[in-house]
């Protein structure tokens, strides 16, 4: 069983379960917890953190949800392999390591986005309806009162609901969530705003003309611009 008293501190927030989970959260996935070690048990937990018993089953059944943990009824909790159980509700919390972005997590989540994201202009390009057309019509042409990291953001979710598949607005509202804060940086930048507006048109006509390959290729040809010109101002 780990030694739990260095890992571990007393709480202070009002939702006292969802503080425990943050903190054995963060610990599995820093390794300091490893897969297959035996968490403290809810009495030992309750002691260290100052919370009652109950406090600690709710959070542990939090963790139970999240695939982090195998609470074994009789036998205690133990720390299951993330990387083999668990799903993209964990993305945030490999990609901020006490409270600092590792850019190697970083690319990758961007890597996956450009090998998804054409692949939603084409399917946007071939299923789009024309209520799909009219709401990116709007977005591209009527919208100049939108700051553009919000218009971006409002044309790539109208494509993704174009595409016809939930899992591309799913996965993109999981790729946004993770990379707000930079593109807001991003588009501080005047040249990107300018070569946002250019993008919105070219992508609006390629899937107004049902063109899934030119679709697909602006796609791929402003994702690349831009996480070269987002990473640079991370650096």
């Amino acid at each position: 069983m780990i030694k739990a008293a260095p890992l571990l501190k007393p709480l202070s927030k009002t939702k006292l379960y969802e503080e425990i989970v943050e903190q054995l959260k963060s610990r599995i996935i820093r390794r300091d917890i490893g897969p297959g070690e035996k968490i403290p048990t809810e009495r030992a937990l309750a002691d260290i953190l100052q919370v009652n018993r109950s406090t600690v089953r709710e959070a542990l059944r939090k963790l139970e949800s999240l695939d982090l943990v195998e609470i074994r009824h009789g036998d205690g909790v133990y720390v299951k392999d993330y990387l083999e159980s668990g799903s993209l509700e964990l993305v945030h919390e490999i990609l901020f390591k006490d409270g600092l972005l590792d850019l190697a997590v970083f690319q990758n989540l961007l890597d996956l986005r450009r090998l998804l994201v054409p692949e939603m202009a084409w399917c946007a390009a071939k299923n789009r309806t024309e209520s799909d057309l009219s709401s990116l019509e709007q977005i591209v042409f009527h919208s100049d009162d939108m700051p553009m990291d919000k218009r971006d953001k409002r044309l790539h979710h109208i494509i993704a609901r174009a595409s016809g598949n939930v899992l591309f607005v799913l996965l993109l509202n999981a790729f946004t969530r993770q990379t707000d804060q930079y593109y807001n940086l991003y588009f501080k930048d005047e040249r990107h705003v300018a070569a946002s507006a250019a993008f919105h048109k070219a992508i609006y006509e390629a899937i107004r003309d049902r063109d899934m390959v030119r679709a697909k290729q602006i796609m791929t040809d402003v994702l690349k611009a831009a996480e070269e010109n987002m990473l640079k101002l991370m650096k």
